[in-house]
């Protein structure tokens, strides 16, 4: 998925903040995007509204933030994505998805969720790899693999 789709979802999903907004524009400006209000917001100060120059950008652009449901289910298919390509540990994709705290709206969403499981933060945080938690990996990556083959919300 490209950069500025991922971005908007981040935003809405609250994984980006506005502070963070600025910087974000930068790194889009030179994976090839622009626009004028894309360039405004590049140049801005972390403190500055820049959610709203967000919003023009994306108008310029032809994008539109999506609800956050949508950006949710985004999110969770783009890491799942990640893990099974090998770019993201499974440690790290389920502290993402904790911190969306959602459930799913498909089966292989609810299986990638649940795969992750409420064992991740008791559990697998701390502890060395015993065979329980590469079991874990092992269950947390075979379900990334098939969410993987079903279709996200938006693309």
């Amino acid at each position: 998925m490209d950069q500025l789709t991922t971005l908007t979802w981040q935003y809405v999903a609250g994984r980006v903040e506005p502070a963070e907004l600025p910087m974000a524009a930068a790194h889009l400006l030179v994976a090839g995007f622009d626009s004028p209000a894309l360039r405004d917001l590049a140049g801005r100060a972390p403190n500055d509204d820049t959610a709203e120059v967000f919003r023009e950008a994306l108008a310029e652009l032809g994008k539109a933030l999506p609800d956050e449901r949508t950006a949710d289910r985004c999110l969770i298919h783009h890491l799942a994505g990640l893990l099974a390509a090998g770019e993201l540990a499974p440690a790290t994709v389920a502290g993402e998805v904790w911190f969306l705290a959602m459930r799913g709206d498909t089966e292989a969403e609810e299986a990638f969720i649940d795969a992750i499981g409420p064992e991740y933060l008791m559990d697998f945080r701390v502890e060395g790899p015993t065979e329980q938690y590469r079991a874990w990996v092992e269950g947390v990556r075979s379900a990334a693999e098939r969410l993987c083959r079903t279709e996200a919300p938006i693309r």
